[in-house]
């Protein structure tokens, strides 16, 4: 099923599969950590499967909102839309990809991102049906491959996607969300303000999926007898993954209330944090043995990709 959605080029249909999946995990239908709902890992694809249009692009050379072929308004769904697209790919590829740790990390992980990858596909289809009811068509503009190059630069390692496309790319559409509804409203375009207001706001329960699900491997992966704080080696290690993979994305403006909403400290992304806001910090519950246990495995798996991708 994951492998499906992620094989499904229409975007319409994508989101289809996209929620039939989760709603089959809902129903008991599907055990979301089988082997037919996440495919095999070996067969995972290295890129999803894409309409013939947006042609994709470098992002200099996605026009500005002001030299938009669209108009305003439309620029703006489209840039959306295409995210969401992408964002259905990232959570069921996540599902589907780290499959080998099925029982290292328990099912609601799977489970998580299968709703993640639910919420999208609803997200998706907001905005597809907005950009029609504005004449234009998904595709009508160039896009750029950004996202999914987040993927494809985290395919080996968990712990890195956890960083790279929940708690970073998600987390800056936090930061942006409110300067996009200000600007649909400033154009008069009420409707479209508030789909991407709803987007915005669900988008917090998916950043925070991401959060948690990296303080629980960093957890499980440092030494769980040391005395360093948990919170200190999710920062740093957050910010290690950063600085080597998107160092672009440590650079503000930072929506920090809605980052502290979804659990990330503001030490992960500044060292001023002097007017640092109540976070809400959310991890997984694992006992010491099982911890131990856990973060061998993890920590061979890892290694074990980590080598295969250099080879």
């Amino acid at each position: 099923m994951a492998r499906r959605v992620v094989m499904t080029a229409e975007p319409r249909e994508k989101a289809r599969l996209a929620h039939e999946a989760y709603e089959a995990v809902l129903a008991g239908e599907a055990a979301v950590a089988s082997d037919g709902f996440v495919g095999a890992r070996a067969e995972m694809p290295r890129r999803p499967a894409r309409p013939e249009k947006p042609r994709l692009v470098p992002p200099k050379d996605v026009p500005s909102p002001k030299n938009s072929p669209l108009g305003a308004v439309a620029h703006v769904m489209h840039n959306v839309a295409h995210i969401e697209l992408n964002a259905i790919d990232l959570a069921m590829d996540t599902v589907a990809r780290f499959a080998s740790l099925r029982g290292a990390l328990p099912d609601q992980f799977f489970i998580d991102f299968a709703h993640v990858a639910d919420d999208e596909s609803r997200h998706l289809l907001w905005c597809l049906q907005r950009l029609e009811e504005l004449g234009v068509e998904y595709g009508d503009m160039v896009a750029h491959d950004v996202l999914w190059e987040g993927a494809e630069a985290t395919a080996e390692d968990p712990l890195a996607r956890m960083a790279v496309v929940p708690c970073m790319q998600e987390a800056r559409g936090l930061d942006a969300g409110p300067r996009l509804v200000e600007r649909l409203v400033g154009h008069g375009d009420n409707r479209s303000a508030s789909i991407i207001r709803r987007i915005s706001d669900e988008e917090v329960g998916h950043v925070a999926v991401g959060a948690a699900w990296f303080r629980t491997v960093c957890e499980v992966l440092r030494d769980v007898d040391a005395e360093t704080s948990g919170e200190d080696v999710a920062a740093a290690t957050f910010r290690s993954y950063i600085r080597r993979l998107a160092p672009d994305a440590l650079r503000g403006p930072f929506n920090v209330e809605d980052r502290a909403r979804a659990g990330i400290d503001p030490s992960w992304f500044t060292d001023d944090v002097a007017s640092a806001v109540p976070v809400e910090r959310h991890t997984h519950a694992i006992d010491v043995d099982a911890a131990r246990a856990l973060r061998d495995r993890l920590s061979n798996v890892v290694e074990i990709e980590h080598r295969a991708a250099h080879h």
